[in-house]
């Protein structure tokens, strides 16, 4: 496994090293770059500068991209993101120094000793291993890097510590730096955080191939922590690898919570007046309901939606409605609501 560094992530050391100096680094900070955290920053996007080139030049080749920032709750997720990174970052150079120090004579070794202490072993775990192996979070639930260490659990301002031991069968080590497994991660974020969380990670990681259902129960049997794993095996009862987005892993989750059944993920129809096939979230046939669940990113879309776009969603309902489909639409604040999941459950109450 490689770690995907989406963000060119730079020290106050690389940057002085491409030929800024601190001055021009407090410029830069008002144009295309951003503070993370204490000598660490972010690379938001391409500027008109050539100044700044040697900044962003990663960027405009491909090797990252710029920093995303919606305008919405998504913007928390995307900094929890940029800061896991910019710690990884930071490790790996930490690392890279003690590595080259150690290499060097003995006389030279001993006199940087002192000024070449490791980083404290730490094993990257939670949302942000997560974050670290490509999984969605399907809303922010913290704001802190997470780690394991061996001692007890601690707080700060920007971190979370908690203590423990991953066995090494548990943990990857990648550029320096050590996170739990793919099945480790997906088990301790199960067992920590709400279903539609975890569900929404194992949905995604099942359906892309990442691992199987096998391998996550070889890894919970082998785990040393026997809290909440009733709650593990509710997630994993209720994964399912056809849902395509973390908004219909909610939906689902809710469902479940809702004591609603009997609606089939990812069904197609064939609708040949419109030359096309037509693929639904949720579909329960008895009931000729179709379930449609609008993510976060339509809400905030609004007149951006192209017309067209608009009246080929117009025209599919209209196809199911013609022939006797009730379709009912879910948006993603409706997903923490009452309202749609009792008007599905009265739906679902004159079926016999």
């Amino acid at each position: 496994m490689q770690i995907i560094v989406m963000y060119k992530i730079l020290t106050t050391q690389q940057i002085l090293r491409l030929g800024f100096s601190h001055e021009d680094i407090r410029r830069a900070r008002s144009c295309c770059v951003r503070r993370l955290s204490r000598g660490v920053y972010s690379v938001r996007h391409i500027c008109d500068r050539d100044r700044h080139r040697a900044l962003w030049a990663s960027i405009e080749e491909g090797a990252h991209s710029e920093f995303t920032e919606y305008g919405d709750i998504r913007d928390e997720i995307e900094e929890l993101d940029a800061a896991v990174m910019a710690r990884c970052e930071v490790r790996f150079q930490k690392q890279g120094m003690v590595d080259a120090r150690s290499d060097a004579t003995p006389q030279s070794a001993t006199s940087a000793q002192s000024s070449a202490a490791p980083p404290p072993p730490e094993v990257f775990s939670h949302i942000s291993a997560a974050l670290i192996h490509g999984l969605p979070v399907a809303y922010p639930v913290t704001h802190q890097v997470e780690v394991v260490r061996p001692g007890t659990n601690r707080r700060f301002k920007s971190i979370h510590v908690r203590g423990g031991t991953i066995p090494k069968n548990h943990r990857l080590k990648v550029r320096g730096t050590e996170m739990t497994t793919l099945e480790r991660t997906l088990i301790d974020v199960a067992r920590t955080y709400n279903p539609d969380i975890s569900v929404s990670m194992l949905d995604s990681a099942l359906r892309r191939g990442l691992t199987t259902m096998e391998k996550i129960f070889t890894t919970l049997s082998q785990c040393f922590e026997s809290r909440n794993t009733k709650k593990v095996h509710l997630a994993l009862d209720l994964a399912d690898a056809r849902r395509e987005s973390p908004a219909e892993s909610i939906a689902a989750v809710r469902f479940f919570q809702h004591g609603i059944n009997g609606l089939v993920p990812q069904v197609e129809f064939d609708a040949a007046s419109l030359h096309s096939r037509l693929r639904v979230d949720f579909c329960h046939k008895a009931a000729r309901l179709i379930i449609e669940i609008d993510g976060i990113g339509k809400l905030y879309l609004g007149s951006g939606v192209p017309r067209d776009e608009l009246e080929r969603e117009r025209r599919r309902e209209q196809w199911f409605r013609d022939r006797d489909w009730r379709v009912v639409r879910i948006s993603w604040k409706e997903l923490f609501k009452e309202t749609k999941f009792e008007e599905i459950k009265r739906i679902l109450m004159k079926v016999r």
